[in-house]
């Protein structure tokens, strides 16, 4: 069945994590996303919406892909054909805008989708606290559809958390349609020890709806990496164990298996 899209969204979503050892701890908090097609990333120009310079909201190409400025689309389009991943049509990306010139993502979503709006592969951008990133690359071997209720795993690969070491996978599961966007990641290391979802409806993207995230979301950005320093505090009086920050690896990306 076709799926038709517009070019871009803005995205209310909802982020559930939950751990589930060595010692449990959950929390749910409210942020917003753009989701847009890569190709058409000029459009998203506005009164309050820059690319590549400062605006109330903006978007730096440096911030994602090859990180160099390099043409967004042709990066992944890239990472796609070395795979062998065939037929995708269109690539939309759902990240956090600059506020103020300010961002933090801690992961992106490039969902790369078939003729008929079909989800082909999901390209998770991943960055830390260190100022590295990582990409895992999720897609069928056989190149079929991504089916909104299967679910592709990967190995961990990337440094993320300070209580958690880098082993163990991931287990990918993905729902995109115009209407919302859902993604569910759970990890596990001997056994399943890490939920988090992502919950989104999209809404027009205009000055209107920008503005209104605006207010209703002033310092969203401060409010993620507040969160995830204060999650980290209440694991540390939890006397779980900390992990020393171990040595990049030297790859970038990792695929589903």
């Amino acid at each position: 069945m076709a799926v038709n899209f517009k070019h871009a969204y803005i995205s209310k979503a909802q982020i559930f994590h939950k751990r589930l050892a060595p010692s449990i701890n959950k929390f749910t908090y409210n942020v917003f996303y753009i989701c847009f097609d890569i190709a058409k990333i000029e459009t998203l120009k506005s009164r309050f919406f820059s690319i590549d310079s400062f605006n109330i909201f903006s978007l730096k190409r440096k911030d994602y892909g090859s990180k160099d400025g390099e043409d967004m689309e042709k990066w992944a389009r890239s990472i796609l054909s070395k795979k062998n991943i065939k037929e995708v049509d269109k690539i939309f990306l759902l990240t956090h805008p600059r506020i103020m010139g300010y961002a933090f993502n801690p992961v992106s979503f490039w969902f790369c989708l078939e003729k008929r709006g079909l989800l082909k592969a999901v390209i998770a951008q991943v960055n830390n606290t260190f100022g590295e990133t990582h990409f895992y690359l999720v897609f069928n071997q056989d190149n079929a559809i991504i089916d909104k209720n299967q679910w592709l795993e990967t190995r961990k690969d990337f440094h993320v958390s300070p209580f958690y070491k880098v082993k163990g996978r991931y287990k990918f599961r993905f729902s995109f349609n115009k209407k919302k966007i859902a993604v569910w990641i759970d990890y596990f290391e001997y056994k399943k020890s890490l939920l988090t979802s992502l919950r989104a409806k999209n809404v027009e993207f205009n000055d209107f709806n920008l503005l209104k995230a605006f207010f209703l979301m002033p310092f969203m950005i401060f409010k993620v990496i507040f969160l995830i320093h204060w999650q980290a505090l209440k694991l540390f009086i939890k006397k779980n164990k900390y992990v020393p920050k171990p040595t990049k690896p030297n790859f970038k990306l990792t695929t589903s298996e």
